[in-house]
């Protein structure tokens, strides 16, 4: 029975990244990644301390508007 969710979870997982990759290469989802891990680290380093989870979204906001 273990064997079945397995692959059903493999399957959901290959859904999931087909439909993110949405025609792009593996390049250039790569590089889509690596700028979201610069802006959350940015984040990070900027309000160290953390905050609500409003307060992350408005710095998301606010990181978007400026690069």
């Amino acid at each position: 029975m273990s064997g079945y969710i397995l692959y059903l979870l493999l399957g959901v997982l290959c859904v999931i990244f087909w439909r993110a990759r949405a025609g792009r290469t593996l390049d250039q989802l790569f590089d889509a990644d690596d700028h979201l891990h610069h802006r959350v680290l940015a984040i990070r380093n900027n309000h160290p301390k953390g905050g609500t989870w409003a307060e992350h979204k408005r710095w998301r906001a606010e990181g978007s508007n400026h690069g």
